[in-house]
């Protein structure tokens, strides 16, 4: 199944995409060095699938809408430097790297 990023209209990405990306900062927060990648679900074509952690990241990659505030305070927590704390912003420091 291929998944394709979303066409943000104007920098804003629905719901669902946000959701994912959420769930897969909350997974990546507590994945461990070793492990394999974790999966989230991710609704493709109205039909739920599960999609790496990695892939949950690109979906936002141009997001400009802001990000949960949790999201923000583990961010610092991990010692990264956040400019703004949108969705573009976010991903681009966590980038969920193992």
């Amino acid at each position: 199944m291929h998944v394709r990023n979303a066409r943000l209209r104007l920098g804003h990405a629905p719901g669902h995409i946000r959701e994912a990306f959420n769930n897969a900062f909350e997974v990546w927060l507590h994945w461990k060095p070793g492990e394999p990648e974790p999966v989230v679900e991710f609704e493709i074509n109205r039909e739920p699938s599960s999609i790496p952690i990695s892939r949950a990241c690109t979906l936002v990659w141009n997001c400009t809408d802001t990000a949960p505030g949790d999201i923000a305070h583990a961010l610092r927590r991990e010692g990264l430097e956040m400019k703004s704390t949108t969705y573009d912003n976010v991903q681009s420091l966590s980038h969920f790297q193992d």
